[in-house]
């Protein structure tokens, strides 16, 4: 399988058929186009579990990184801290943070 995606206008796969662009889609990534512009992707199956497979091995490997730094460090930095270095909003973290708390 090659990992390169074929752009596709909607109307080219319209005309072809769903039937075509999955076959299409079991030898590489179709990014459907609307006047030029990506408006959806067609996969395979096995290719999706994998690149989910592989975002979940990295992000294990990254929270591991993190905690294993975090547990060496002597001083516990705060959110307001960790959340400028990374470069994120401390307000909708808190906000995200409060919405799964409460099951949303």
């Amino acid at each position: 399988m090659t990992t390169s995606a074929l752009r596709m206008p909607i109307s080219t796969a319209a005309r072809k058929g769903v039937s075509a662009v999955a076959a299409s889609a079991a030898e590489h990534r179709v990014v459907l186009t609307s006047l030029g512009r990506p408006v959806a992707v067609v996969d395979s199956a096995e290719r999706l579990d994998e690149d989910l497979r592989r975002l979940r091995e990295g992000t294990r490997a990254v929270v591991d990184a993190y905690a294993s730094a975090a547990a060496d460090r002597e001083p516990r930095r705060s959110l307001a801290e960790l959340c400028d270095r990374l470069g994120l909003d401390e307000r909708a973290v808190r906000e995200r943070a409060a919405a799964l708390r409460d099951g949303a």
